[in-house]
């Protein structure tokens, strides 16, 4: 598929919940097979991941998406927090030790402005070696990414890892997300995980949300992004989702280092999440 051309990179875009205006886009992988159609990348990225194509493929989106991110501020010029793009990087490029050259190069290459590009990935990769992926983090971070960890809550997620990480986001899990209007518990979990993630600093973000009702209640639960087919399905025509949405700056650096940081509410919430607190520092 990839000697053939026939990879693409569809483009979803990310709301900011508190204006409802878009902030920037997830690059998602599809192949377009000549029988199949298109297909998602669960029916071929796990084959991709029991080799070294992999790697390949993750460069490949990385190659197509950082263009972009440095077309969006040229077109649509704005003081600071630019349009940004999330590219998911998996376990083994993750690992790989020219991973962060080759983040510098596509960033310098493109003249990718710094916040522009964010690399998601899943608390299960994070667990296969929490201290060396913890150092190569670091070292990405250094190199002008922000990073995303997918997927939160689908393992068994430990808050003092989030301490250690110090990622610019969170993404929960759709299964979370999915229905939370109607499940008085799931929104009680939600806010409480909400409130915790504000304290570190940490922005949320909602994936999954497929009704009127699911995007109004995170809204009310104080999510800072949103993403789902409500809003938009993967697609290649950027130009034009860019015509329906206003453009806003997000939430930035500084307001995420203004979050409260009272610890006692902060223990409250803790002690509601019994499985989840973990040995966190206080």
């Amino acid at each position: 598929a990839l000697a053939k051309n026939q990879i693409r990179v569809l483009y979803q875009p990310i709301i900011y919940l508190p204006t409802e205006e878009l902030a920037g886009f997830e690059a998602l992988v599809r192949w377009e097979h000549p029988k199949r159609g298109l297909m998602n990348p669960v029916d071929f990225v796990p084959l991709a991941e029991e080799s070294d194509l992999i790697v390949r493929l993750g460069s490949y989106v990385l190659l197509r998406a950082a263009p972009e991110a440095a077309r969006w501020p040229r077109e649509l010029p704005r003081q600071e927090d630019p349009l940004f793009v999330s590219v998911h990087v998996s376990s083994r490029q993750i690992f790989r030790q020219n991973l962060i050259q080759e983040i510098r190069h596509i960033l310098g290459r493109n003249i990718v402005p710094k916040g522009s590009l964010r690399l998601e990935i899943t608390e299960s990769l994070v667990m296969e070696n929490p201290e060396q992926a913890t150092e190569i983090l670091e070292y990405l971070r250094g190199a002008g990414a922000e990073l995303a960890l997918d997927d939160f809550g689908q393992g068994y997620s430990r808050l003092r890892l989030l301490h250690e990480l110090q990622p610019n986001f969170v993404k929960i899990d759709r299964y979370f997300v999915n229905g939370v209007s109607a499940d008085p518990k799931r929104r009680l979990f939600l806010s409480r995980l909400v409130d915790i993630m504000h304290v570190f600093g940490i922005a949320m973000i909602a994936e999954g949300v497929e009704t009127e009702a699911d995007f109004r209640t995170c809204k009310d639960l104080g999510f800072d992004y949103v993403q789902g087919y409500l809003i938009q399905k993967p697609t290649t025509d950027l130009d034009h989702i860019l015509s329906l949405y206003p453009i806003v700056a997000g939430m930035n650096a500084r307001e995420r280092r203004n979050r409260s940081t009272d610890k006692s509410r902060l223990q409250g919430h803790l002690e509601m999440l019994p499985t989840m607190a973990i040995d966190l520092p206080m």
